[in-house]
């Protein structure tokens, strides 16, 4: 008969079965273990044979040295000696190339089989985020457009309108949601897109007259600063007019209305082979706590939360931007406080630095149209 004990094994046994077949994490933590074991054993076994070597090899020279002074031969201890420095030396370098090749090995099988339930769910879930947005998009439409024409019915009530017209404001939030997804799916499953040089000067003008309605809807002053000179960035029009239009448009909802605030964006090059785009804002400001997860997909400050404020967004706008921006070989720097507006600060290899085009060029990034690894769909 099975004892309590014996019981609470099977169980546990059962459980950490079932997590192991069905938790891919789990999963690829015991082959992670499993190899650091190996590993282990491998590397004392290593060890263990280079001290039986290297005894080996000196207990049989100083044999010889003895046996030919018995023999009346002469002997030279200096000879003992070097043959000894030269086991020993030989020893540490079979031992240290074994074990960087066995540390390569278990590189290569940590990344090729250790890891592959959290690969193999990653790619489950890209490929589930795109089908649900893609099949969602058709019903939403269908929606919205019945929506539409409810509205030009002139028999409509008030209240029934205001209603409609809500609705059709959360179905365009929802469709803003799926379109990010969309996006943020294909950039996180790269593929291969044209890529050229860019004058994000221009792009600047374009996305913040694009802006100016929204900005004086809102009671918002909209200034760019663009000096004189060319702004040539190596990259894909479309997404980096994604990234200005995200942050402008983030920049105008976050600013209070009708109390005279702004958002300024200007663009400069720098000494050290940058582009650099500034688009400051008057705004609520982001607290300390939420600036390090500012990027994170669907995350969304507790200071808009409460306050109401953003426009409805989807929480992955800043996530996508983050990935297209490194996808530039760029980098943004976010500076802000509670109440004191916000500064962000994007920056990307200026393509007529002369740094720059060896850089390109040594990577196969001339001036030339050239393929990058990125997909917005």
């Amino acid at each position: 008969m099975p004892t309590p004990s014996s019981k609470r094994f099977e169980v546990l046994g059962t459980d950490l079965t079932d997590k192991y077949r069905n938790n891919p994490y789990v999963k690829s933590t015991v082959h992670i273990i499993a190899l650091q074991i190996v590993l282990t054993i491998l590397t004392i076994a290593v060890f263990g044979w280079g001290l039986q070597y290297s005894q080996t090899q000196i207990v049989g020279s100083i044999s010889e040295h003895i046996a030919e002074a018995m023999r009346g031969g002469i002997t030279n201890s200096n000879t003992l000696s070097h043959t000894i420095t030269e086991v020993r030396t030989d020893t540490i370098a079979y031992v240290f190339v074994i074990l960087i090749l066995l540390t390569v090995v278990f590189g290569f099988l940590a990344a090729r089989f250790a890891l592959r339930p959290t690969r193999d769910s990653l790619q489950f879930q890209k490929r589930f985020i795109g089908n649900v947005a893609h099949e969602i998009r058709t019903p939403l439409a269908i929606i919205k457009t019945s929506t539409e024409v409810a509205l030009m019915d002139p028999r409509v009530s008030t209240d029934i309108r205001e209603t409609l017209t809500q609705t059709i404001t959360e179905l365009d939030r929802i469709s803003e949601t799926i379109n990010n997804l969309l996006s943020f799916d294909n950039l996180i499953r790269p593929g291969r897109i044209k890529s050229e040089c860019v004058d994000v000067a221009s792009l600047i003008r374009t996305v913040s007259e694009r802006h100016h309605a929204l900005a004086d809807s809102r009671g918002v002053m909209l200034r760019i600063h663009i000096p004189d000179g060319e702004y040539m960035v190596l990259g894909n029009a479309v997404a980096l007019d994604q990234v200005l239009t995200n942050l402008i448009k983030n920049a105008i909802n976050y600013t209070p209305e009708n109390k005279g605030g702004s958002v300024s964006v200007s663009i400069e090059a720098d000494y050290r082979g940058r582009i650099i785009i500034s688009i400051v804002d008057t705004g609520i400001g982001i607290a300390q706590k939420d600036l390090y997860h500012i990027f994170e997909p669907f995350y969304r400050a507790e200071t808009s939360r409460n306050r109401g404020v953003g426009g409805g967004t989807s929480g992955l706008g800043l996530a996508i931007v983050n990935e297209i921006v490194r996808l530039h070989r760029g980098t943004i720097t976010v500076r802000s406080a509670v109440g004191h507006g916000t500064t962000m600060e994007l920056c990307f290899p200026n393509v007529n630095d002369p740094s720059n085009k060896r850089r390109f060029k040594d990577h196969g990034l001339d001036e030339t149209v050239q393929e990058v690894q990125m997909n917005l769909g």
